[in-house]
């Protein structure tokens, strides 16, 4: 038997092995065990390199034994359940296993009782790990009105990162004004700031900049659910 052949008799050997074991799913229970942040910030977590976990998260490579225990430890997961997907496992509330997580909805002032009632909104882990964001962060809005059109619609759902919430050109923010909740698209104007509508028969919010500002930045709107109805 050649050399080449040895060696790709020990790869098929190896990857039945990995698929006989359920390890060779290990990739996806680490991203459920991301839990929405990034991989930068999980391999702190852990303390590792952004470089392994990225390594880990392809499927490039598999942890030793003990870098899985660290991660189990940290993580707080059964390591048999980490290796090989077997026995029960806690990570994110009444959605684990499929891996969503399930945003608040921010009610202030809210009126229509058939909305106001519900409570979250299921949304997936890897759109959430695409931006970068901790779900901790996120919360839920309905929008109300016509003053964003065509961009946001009334009903349409914004999901907004309170993280990110310093003023950046172009870009959509909810903001607190007036004991309401609405979303405007922000900029600067020297020493002003502008709350701008997408739609133009309504007027823009100025504030200054530098002084007390009438209105509170609550975050940045990451992602919209249009409502088609």
């Amino acid at each position: 038997m050649t050399e080449n052949k040895v060696k790709k008799q020990d790869k098929t050997e190896k990857t039945r092995a990995l698929t006989n074991t359920g390890v060779i799913n290990f990739r996806n229970r680490l991203n459920l065990v991301l839990e929405g942040i990034s991989g930068n910030a999980f391999a702190k977590k852990v303390g590792m390199s952004e470089a392994v976990i990225r390594d880990y998260l392809s499927g490039k490579t598999y942890p030793a034994l003990n870098r899985l225990a660290i991660i189990a430890q940290k993580c707080d997961v059964p390591i048999e359940w980490l290796v090989t997907g077997k026995g029960e496992c806690r990570l994110l509330p009444e959605s684990a296993n499929r891996g969503v997580v399930h945003i608040p909805f921010h009610h202030l002032n809210e009126t229509n009782k058939s909305y106001s009632q519900i409570e979250s909104i299921p949304f997936d882990i890897t759109l959430i790990k695409h931006h970068g964001c901790n779900h901790e962060d996120l919360i839920a809005l309905w929008a109300k009105g016509d003053s964003m059109e065509p961009t946001i619609s009334n009903h349409d759902i914004i999901i907004i990162n309170k993280a990110y919430n310093k003023p950046i050109d172009g870009y959509l923010y909810a903001v607190e004004y007036e004991d309401q909740i609405s979303i405007k698209r922000i900029q600067n104007q020297g020493a002003n700031l502008a709350l701008l509508c997408d739609n133009s028969k309504y007027p823009a919010i100025i504030g200054d900049k530098y002084g007390a500002q009438e209105f509170n930045i609550i975050g940045l709107v990451v992602y919209l659910l249009k409502d088609f109805n």
